[in-house]
């Protein structure tokens, strides 16, 4: 049965945070840790575990805080601009983040700090918007970001210089990058769009307004006017996922996707990729999302699971704390291999034939949803971020998994 049709509603009327529930398997453990209220009116909150799972990073608003498992602070990342993105290098020594002011304004800035000193050790910047997205390669050398800027950016962090920059991508918003676990990919997706039904739309345009034409000649252009506008329309229904060489950063292979892609993730050994993706909100009744498995050697990918629709979270903007984008998360474990998926009203823990282990409700219309989530690497504790939508008050919850 899809994801969509398995998640009950019965905490609709449940009080706000009440969510340690398990629908289909009981945790063994649950504790909270006060985030206090967001900021931030464009925070991204996000939470990665360390390599050795026995703690966790937390990004919200303008700082990154350390956590042991038992709740227990160690140590806090300060900043003045908002944090974004947050990665954290696979010997668990270097935490990276990507930033920006409170409009998204700040171009691009990435920092990569030492962990146990906060010491900052490289510093880069995207050319235009900024960044959100990050990876580090499996040998720890390179560091990937994407942002709202239709490019993917690759870091030396031995040189501290650029290694690739990849313009691929048809529009900005480019909404996750990942390498492969084997080191042989990077990949990257977002939303497209079609800018040259755009451009000859404006083209059209320009040959109609202020200019004389008889009826049928005036009839043609506004018809052709229409018809471009709805092709750039319709393509904002379309995603992106590119697949490129690590050895020479060169493109092997575009796929397009239903939906923008927002959360990838690959399996050592494996040539298929799991992906998540959402409809753009603009799309009346076109708003769902999908879970797909992508075959990187055909280009083919298979639709595992419809996910809930995404209604538009800019309504009433100034009235609401909300993260800035509302996106579909996909993490993994490798030992036991484990999936955890966000969507709107719900958070499940999938194996690896991407069958429900557990799951839990999560009130769309009080906690601001998909939350963040984080699974250990040995697939025994799961953190979730959960705020509320009315106040901006926030608790990571950490749960242990049978």
């Amino acid at each position: 049965m899809p994801i969509r049709e398995r998640v009950s509603k019965a905490l609709k009327t449940a009080a706000l945070f009440n969510l340690a529930a398990i629908a289909f398997a009981p945790s063994l453990f649950a504790q909270t840790i006060d985030l206090g209220k967001m900021q931030a009116q464009y925070s991204r909150p996000n939470v990665v575990f360390f390599p050795d799972g026995q703690s966790f990073a937390i990004a919200a608003d303008k700082s990154v805080r350390t956590y042991r498992l038992d709740g227990t602070p160690i140590k806090t990342y300060a900043s003045y601009l908002n944090v974004k993105g947050l990665a954290i290098s696979p010997d668990g020594s270097q935490l990276a983040t990507a930033e920006s002011d409170d409009g998204g304004n700040v171009n691009g800035l990435v920092k990569v700090v030492d962990v146990k000193t906060g010491r900052l050790l490289r510093q880069f910047r995207h050319r235009a918007g900024y960044a959100e997205w990050l990876s580090f390669s499996p040998d720890g050398r390179y560091l990937a970001s994407v942002g709202d800027e239709p490019a993917v950016y690759v870091w030396d962090l031995r040189t501290g210089r650029p290694a690739a920059r990849m313009e691929h991508h048809k529009w900005g918003n480019v909404s996750s990058v990942h390498f492969s676990r084997d080191g042989k990919y990077l990949f990257s997706g977002g939303q497209y769009r079609d800018s040259e039904a755009l451009l000859k739309a404006d083209d059209a345009e320009n040959r109609y307004y202020n200019k004389t034409h008889t009826v049928e000649a005036a009839r043609k252009l506004q018809e052709e006017i229409q018809h471009w506008y709805e092709t750039f329309n319709e393509s904002w229904k379309i995603g992106e996922f590119f697949i490129y060489s690590t050895t020479t950063w060169n493109l092997i292979k575009r796929i397009q996707t239903p939906g923008a892609v927002h959360g990838i993730q690959s399996v050592q050994g494996s040539e298929k990729v799991t992906i998540v993706t959402n409809m753009d909100r603009q799309q009346v009744g076109q708003e769902d999302g999908y879970l797909l498995s992508v075959d990187l050697a055909t280009g083919t990918y298979e639709e595992l699971d419809r996910l809930p629709h995404m209604p538009d979270d800019f309504a009433d903007l100034d009235s609401e704390h909300r993260f800035y984008y509302r996106h579909n998360y996909l993490g993994y474990s490798p030992t036991p291999e484990l999936y955890v998926l966000s969507t709107l009203d719900g958070v499940f823990v999938l194996d690896d034939d991407l069958d429900e282990e557990y799951s839990f409700d999560v009130d769309s219309d009080t906690v601001q949803s998909p939350v963040p989530a984080a699974i250990s690497p040995d697939g025994t504790w799961l953190v979730t971020l959960e705020y509320s939508r009315e106040t901006g008050a926030g608790q990571a919850i950490i749960r242990k998994l049978d």
